[in-house]
């Protein structure tokens, strides 16, 4: 290159003069042309992925804003919403400076560690394994279709405040709980209600929950459904591990091995804030597990986590699998991240592979 101080004489001079030129065509057109977004490094790739944007003659590249995002593969998906990022961006990092020691999970079972659907097909939750049994009598499974029809438009109404939701959630359980009692279930028969299920986990699950096992992270299932059939599903997949505890609606059976009715205070999907897991010491033995991975897939699971002790950071993952536009704005207000029909583990198994 040139020195500011040298000096330019002759068919130099012309030559820089053409040059010059040329130059003021080429920044005319840049000026004028569209810029080119082109990748460069795969999304998959194990490093920190990035989206370089050149610009025409230039070897400058930018950095994303978001490159945790980014690596997590949340960045301009069309199933996936944010409304804040830089925050979910800012807990992320934190998540990750703590490392599985400062981590505990707290998740939801139904439709959330499980499929809601296989290929268009809706897969049973755990309600829905023995509605479905041919092991229970044509009256259990007519009058909990009839009830399920009746109430789950309610759970999912967007238009109704959670206060007027309680009651109707209350029956619902009410009359399910009453009409199993009729059904003389035995703890056998739970088993085979199982395998004969098209209860599915969302893909990836077990690997994660291996990876969970193998560091001690503790995960909390906190489930409104009936905790003797989701133990068993558990098992069937592998993941009932000893650092997993599941707090749900447990049967209570006679000294024959019947169940005759439920032990404890009714979980409902509104009021997992109340249960007694968050007056028990669960949370307080790991007040040093201040960071937490939340996941559910109703507004009711948000507070799940209530009861944690002084937490530092709380990623909240919803899954929205129904009515989608209709609630979409209150799971935006709940929910750092909130995934749209999507029937995988990948983004909570991504973010813990991160950590481990």
């Amino acid at each position: 290159m040139l020195s500011g101080r040298q000096s330019i004489a002759g068919p130099t001079r012309r030559q820089v003069g053409r040059l010059l030129t040329a130059g003021r065509k080429l920044a005319e057109e840049a000026a004028t042309s569209p810029k080119r977004r082109v990748p460069m490094r795969d999304k998959s790739s194990d490093c920190a992925s990035s989206t370089t944007f050149l610009q025409p003659n230039s070897s400058v590249t930018r950095m994303p804003e978001y490159p945790l995002l980014e690596k997590v593969g949340l960045l301009g998906r069309p199933d996936v919403r944010m409304r804040d990022p830089a925050h979910v961006e800012d807990v992320l990092r934190q998540l990750i400076a703590g490392g599985t020691p400062k981590l505990q999970l707290v998740v939801d079972f139904d439709q959330t560690l499980t499929r809601v659907h296989v290929e268009g097909k809706r897969c049973h939750c755990s309600w829905g394994i023995m509605d479905n049994s041919d092991l229970m009598p044509a009256f259990y499974r007519d009058e909990a279709n009839k009830l399920f029809r009746t109430f789950y438009p309610i759970e999912i109404d967007p238009t109704m405040s959670e206060e007027e939701k309680i009651p109707h959630m209350i029956k619902w359980y009410e009359s399910i709980h009453a009409l199993i009692s009729k059904c003389r279930v035995s703890k056998d028969s739970i088993k085979h209600m199982v395998a004969s299920s098209s209860t599915r986990l969302r893909d990836g699950t077990e690997g994660m929950m291996q990876v969970l096992n193998e560091k001690g992270v503790p995960v909390l299932v906190f489930s409104a459904g009936m905790g003797d059939i989701l133990e068993h599903v558990l098992m069937r997949f592998g993941v009932y591990t000893p650092n997993v505890k599941v707090v749900s609606n447990y049967f209570k059976y006679n000294e024959e091995g019947y169940m005759v009715g439920f032990q404890g205070d009714l979980i409902h999907m509104f009021n997992k804030n109340e249960n007694a897991i968050h007056s028990s010491d669960y949370f307080s033995q790991l007040t040093s597990r201040s960071n937490i991975i939340l996941m559910g897939d109703s507004l009711g699971d948000i507070n799940m986590a209530v009861g944690v002790p002084q937490p530092h950071n709380i990623l909240r993952i919803g899954f929205l699998n129904d009515k989608v536009e209709e609630r979409m704005e209150s799971f935006m207000q709940g929910y750092d991240i909130i995934l749209i029909n999507d029937q995988t583990m990948d983004v909570a198994s991504t973010i813990v592979n991160m950590l481990a």
